[in-house]
């Protein structure tokens, strides 16, 4: 048989994954499976939001929880899902069938590694939102997004959306 790594050029192709990772900085894998993961559409070089879900103590109710979601990360490149890596060569339509995983493999800073750990361990729920390719936008000051939020800002949010994104 004849291997990628017999082609010229196929040494790349050949490495594995710590290859990849740029200096720097980290892989980790989540659980990320289904709606979580955009239908397991996310693919490897994709790049990603990361969302999450969590319980915590309110701040106005003593002794009563909170579900509370936050965008935790933006703009982060999936050097994985499950087993197939960002530097695999696809044949002709393998590339977009639907084949299921159970983690995505992001490329994070040390410190993010540990935020999302963290957020894991906690009992988050954690969430990608696919991005376009060519979008490197930063949302600054999003806001936590709780029940009062959503009852007070739903008007304004679906006024902005209106005026900004459907109609440009």
């Amino acid at each position: 048989p004849i291997l990628w790594s017999d082609i010229e050029g196929g040494a790349d192709v050949a490495m594995g994954l710590a290859q990849m990772i740029k200096p720097g900085m980290r892989a980790i894998s989540l659980s990320a499976s289904g709606a979580s993961a955009v239908s397991s559409m996310v693919q490897p070089n994709d790049h990603v939001d990361v969302l999450g879900t969590f319980s915590f103590p309110s701040s106005k109710v003593p002794g009563e929880m909170e579900t509370v979601t936050l965008t935790v990360l933006q703009d982060v490149t999936v050097l994985a899902t499950g087993q197939k890596m960002a530097n695999q060569q696809y044949f002709q339509g393998e590339r977009s069938s639907s084949s299921g995983y159970s983690t995505v493999t992001l490329e994070v800073t040390a410190r993010e590694a540990e935020l999302l750990v963290f957020a894991q361990q906690v009992k988050g729920r954690l969430t990608l939102a696919l991005r376009h390719p060519t979008d490197v936008s930063f949302e600054k000051d999003l806001p936590e997004i709780n029940f009062d939020h959503i009852e007070n800002k739903l008007p304004e949010l679906n006024l902005y959306r209106q005026k900004n994104i459907l109609h440009k």
